[in-house]
């Protein structure tokens, strides 16, 4: 293999991990900058009318807006599967525990329905299954108005 390729291939290398060490991924990535799971209070306040997105594993974007009454259309743009973009009905709420919850009632694939505490790092949202436990998996969250 000639140098050059070499090279280029150790930088690329290179790169890819050093944007994957910038990716929180589990709970303890984010205490660097000062993790903060928030409260009920502040989730009350933050989460209706809120726009909301994520990239789920496989790599489809979702993006939905909680109406005030616990529901929301979902978006999809199935990036994932090469299929065009999709829509569900969804529901949402806060649990007595602090946590956000949602259903997505997908029409071709199985109905999706999970709570996560919201936790905030610097400016980023993150939804996780368990507060306390470090080496929990986090997923980011987009939350805006």
């Amino acid at each position: 293999m000639p140098s050059l390729v070499r090279a280029a291939l150790g930088t690329c290398f290179l790169l890819a991990a050093a944007v994957q060490a910038q990716t929180p991924a589990v709970l303890r990535d984010l205490d660097a900058q000062g993790r903060v799971t928030l409260t009920a209070e502040e989730l009350q306040k933050l989460i209706p009318n809120a726009k909301m997105s994520r990239v789920t594993a496989k790599g489809n974007t979702h993006y939905w807006r909680n109406e005030p009454g616990g529901s929301f259309v979902v978006s999809s743009d199935n990036r994932a599967t090469q299929s065009r973009n999709s829509t569900a009905q969804g529901k949402w709420h806060l649990s007595d525990d602090g946590r956000y919850c949602v259903l997505f009632e997908w029409k071709t694939v199985e109905t999706e329905e999970w709570c996560r505490y919201i936790v905030k790092s610097g400016d980023a949202y993150y939804a996780t299954k368990s507060e306390k436990n470090g080496t929990e998996k986090v997923y980011k969250l987009e939350i805006g108005n």
